[in-house]
């Protein structure tokens, strides 16, 4: 015991002589790994899937540094990619450090950081012989993971920059770690700009995404609205909202979309021919759907945000299922739109619904929908719904998309309050689109582009993650008020393992993934795919509130985003739609990232300009010691801190004691005292004084005496020595 306590103490010895700052050899403390087990870890692109093929690129890679430029309450996303040697990794985790910014800080917990986990596709549409490969599709858990031998797993880095966060650059680390590995140190650096990002919820872009909540429930093997399901749902439904989610999607007849999905679509709202022949319904799960979405923020009646959308009064196979009274069964009715049995069936349905929506306050929030049905479809649809009017005089509202481009005639159209035109419909080389949505947001009318399977740039599991970050921008390009998504959470049967289905492209239903059924603590994981549609929200929202500030700043953000590009696209020989040639490919991402540098470009000369009234200053010290041949930084900020402009005059009451120059830094000259005035060039009123203390060498403190080399080398020798005996 005596003999390890000197060991102790003598190693103790040899560290405080040396200083914290020596080096010793690797090999001193651990045996250090070969080179082919060294891990590797590095920056990597966010905008696409890094697969297992990409091995050599990354360990290539030497992207140790990331930099990024983001606003107020904005979210700041990266990606670290690891890989493993010639052995696993074991417990590889990546920690993170304050980001500080002089005197400010966000804190690390404004930063989760999640593996990607990996999940095969199919790379075609409807081809079951395609080519299958595992995608990094989830955002999965935080925390410690394995890295197999030779392969490579990527982390999700999502950082919240708070409301209140001070403008400036922040600089922080991120540390990979991995049992028995030499950690690696990431530098993550952003500029902070001093404008706060509208909320999504409060941004002025429509976001629709189509929801299943009957999938969740047998996903889950629950029972469709009760307790458990409904805990499931509100648990998306207020990600939805936080997103900016603000259509709901309620089925009003059995398989709107004639069984398109894995899962059936039941009707939310149960039909029931009487024994006299006439109709009732019941809205039980209805009405515990629309209560969740109003529960969790995507509905709110009172100041009417949110749209309810009721699929469909024209379903595909115009097959309306009813529970027959006198025969005791269920009855499968074809009501063909504009014959007479459907206008009965139907007129019976508004006039009820309207009388519950109304009972509920739910009636301005409500649409009856329809989706990509014929003009000689829509017609009689909206003739009915027209004609069946509230005792005020109103009908309901009407949805529909449509693959449809009216040119100039817009007088039909203009009876439709929400419109969303496949994005294959918008024609690049016209002004038709922006056009259509500039007539109808003149009438107070919604208009949307939508995407969905056989378009691309997408949103499949196989799609680069800039696609949908740039269908936000050219939603945006368009003139229209947003973007439609016809899946949100349509999963397959274990989308966590496989997301192949029998027909669209592999995830198109679907952008957040389910958790394991026996998850405690997860009930969804997001997708990266979803990740950058966020983003793009956000710098849409960020565009149009740019372009609210003053008239230079609208026209600059016109400029740019009309100087957006459209790639062109084909169907590969597998039938998924994809880039035509690679530069295609190379352009998605390219436009994206001049996007976002353009708008953060316009915001600076947007601050550059603004002026905002200095109130006061705020002084780290108001006096100050020096030795005669020192310098010192006068550090001041002014109140508030963002002021603009602000210019400092600074002078110093007797210039042979100590100067001061215009930037503020103070110079000792001689032993003495004297006042430093500190006065503000656009406020008058501001005035401080520092007193400086200016000290004779001769009165500076004595430095501590450097160690010899001699004595350093003496002492390694030592400490060597008494590592080796402790390993003995």
């Amino acid at each position: 015991m005596k003999t390890r306590l000197r060991r102790l103490m003598t190693l103790c010895l040899c560290l405080v002589l040396l200083g914290t700052s020596a080096a010793f050899p690797q090999k001193l403390l651990a045996e250090s790994p070969s080179a082919s087990d060294i891990m590797n870890a590095v920056f990597d692109t966010p905008y696409r899937h890094t697969l297992q093929s990409d091995y050599a690129s990354i360990h290539r890679s030497t992207l140790s540094e990331w930099t990024d430029t983001v606003w107020q309450n904005d979210v700041l996303d990266a990606k670290v990619t690891v890989g493993a040697g010639s052995q696993p990794l074991e417990q590889a985790a990546i920690r993170s450090s304050d980001f500080i910014n002089g005197k400010h800080r966000i804190s690390a917990e404004n930063i989760d950081i999640r593996w990607l986990q990996e999940t095969l596709a199919n790379i075609g549409s409807a081809q079951p012989e395609a080519p299958v490969a595992a995608y990094p599709d989830v955002i999965h858990r935080s925390g410690t993971t394995r890295i197999e031998a030779g392969q490579l797993k990527s982390a999700w880095v999502s950082l919240t920059i708070p409301k209140d966060a001070v403008c400036g650059v922040y600089t922080g680390t991120l540390e990979v770690t991995a049992a028995g590995q030499p950690p690696i140190t990431l530098t993550l650096t952003f500029e902070v700009l001093d404008l706060a990002a509208p909320d999504p919820q409060e941004g002025v872009t429509q976001v629709e995404l189509w929801q299943h909540p009957y999938t969740t429930a047998r996903y889950y093997a629950v029972a469709p609205f009760s307790e458990e399901h409904k805990n499931y749902l509100l648990d998306q439904l207020s990600e939805y909202a936080k997103m900016g989610g603000r259509g709901v999607i309620a089925t009003i007849v059995e398989e709107a979309w004639n069984h398109q999905s894995y899962d059936s679509d039941p009707s939310m709202i149960h039909w029931t021919k009487t024994a006299d022949g006439s109709f009732s319904f019941d809205y039980t799960d209805f009405d515990q759907w629309i209560e969740l979405a109003i529960q969790a923020g995507v509905l709110d009646p009172q100041t009417g945000r949110g749209q309810i959308k009721a699929y469909s009064i024209a379903p595909w196979g115009n097959i309306v299922t009813v529970y027959d009274e006198t025969s005791g069964t269920s009855q499968r009715l074809t009501l063909t739109p504009g014959s007479e049995e459907w206008r009965t069936a139907w007129t019976a349905f508004l006039e009820d619904f309207m009388r519950h929506t109304l009972e509920k306050g739910w009636f301005d929030l409500t649409y009856i929908a329809m989706d990509e049905r014929e003009m000689e479809v829509l017609q009689p649809c909206v003739d009915l719904i027209e004609g069946i009017r509230s005792e005020a005089g109103k009908s309901f509202k009407i949805s529909s998309a449509m693959n449809y481009s009216s040119g100039d005639d817009y007088a039909f159209l203009d009876r439709i309050d929400d419109i969303s035109v496949s994005l294959i419909n918008v024609n690049e080389q016209s002004d038709a689109m922006r056009n259509l949505a500039q007539h109808r947001q003149e009438q107070g009318l919604l208009t949307t582009i939508y995407t969905c399977t056989g378009q691309y740039p997408s949103a499949y599991t196989i799609s680069d993650m800039a696609d949908t970050a740039w269908t936000m921008w050219y939603t945006m390009k368009q003139g229209t008020d947003g973007f439609l998504r016809w899946s949100w959470d349509g999963w397959n049967e274990d989308p966590l393992t496989d997301v192949s289905y029998r027909t669209f492209e592999p995830g198109d239903p679907w952008l957040i993934y389910p958790a394991e059924r026996d998850s405690a603590d997860e009930s969804f994981y997001e997708s990266p795919r979803y990740k950058m549609l966020k983003q793009g929200i956000r710098d849409v929202n960020k565009a149009k509130f740019l372009q609210s500030l003053s008239a230079e700043s609208e026209t600059a953000v016109t400029q740019l985003v009309q100087s957006l590009k459209r790639p062109k696209m084909k169907i590969n020989r597998y039938g998924s739609a994809t880039y035509a040639r690679s530069s295609d490919r190379e352009l998605v991402q390219s436009e994206v990232l001049r996007m976002r540098e353009g708008l953060n470009d316009i915001a600076k000369t947007y601050l550059q300009a603004r002026v905002i009234p200095v109130t006061g200053v705020e002084l780290r010290t108001s006096s100050i010691t020096l030795r005669v041949g020192k310098n010192t930084q006068i550090s001041l900020e002014p109140l508030p801190y963002n002021a603009n402009p602000v210019t400092w005059q600074f002078r110093s009451q007797d210039e042979t004691i100590a100067s001061v120059n215009e930037t503020g830094l103070i110079s000792a000259k001689a032993p003495g005292r004297t006042m430093i005035t500190v006065q503000c060039e656009e406020n008058d009123q501001i005035q401080m004084e520092i007193s400086l203390n200016i000290l004779d060498l001769s009165q500076a403190p004595r430095k501590r005496a450097a160690v010899s080399p001699d004595l350093k080398t003496r002492i390694s020798e030592i400490l060597q020595a008494a590592i080796a005996e402790s390993h003995s």
